[in-house]
């Protein structure tokens, strides 16, 4: 299982015990793990799923729905997703390996796949940049 957590001090989000709201180490009676904070999203290793790529809140104009969206990734699949108020829901599906996203200073995201190349993530197709 793959999850995003909202981070708060001092919480335990069962690290060890715990992948997404499953046990995993050990496997069954994680009962140790009865105050923890539960991810506010996860997603299983299934369809080629592997890693989660965390990103970022969009917050720029060009893609006027996504405005308040967490954006983050599958590094495997290149899958691209949004969570917000409690959904998710995938946005896009690219043929990259997502290694990491990025913000530029007004607000707009980027995506980059393992490779190095590096793409804005815009209305239409993505474009890469130089």
């Amino acid at each position: 299982w793959e999850e995003i957590d909202v981070i708060k001090k001092g919480k335990n989000y069962g690290w060890r015990l715990l992948e997404g709201t499953h046990c995993f180490n050990p496997i069954t009676n994680c009962e140790l793990a009865k105050n923890v904070v539960p991810p506010v999203t996860e997603y299983r290793h299934e369809q080629g799923r592997c890693s989660v790529t965390g990103g970022y809140v969009y917050r720029g104009k060009r893609l006027s729905s996504l405005e308040g969206v967490y954006v983050f990734g599958d590094f495997c699949t290149g899958e691209i997703w949004g969570y917000r108020d409690g959904q998710t829901t995938r946005l896009l599906d690219t043929d990259l390996q997502i290694s990491s996203f990025g913000e530029d200073r007004i607000g707009e995201l980027y995506v980059i796949g393992y490779q190095g190349k590096i793409f804005q993530i815009a209305p239409g197709a993505p474009a890469s940049l130089p």
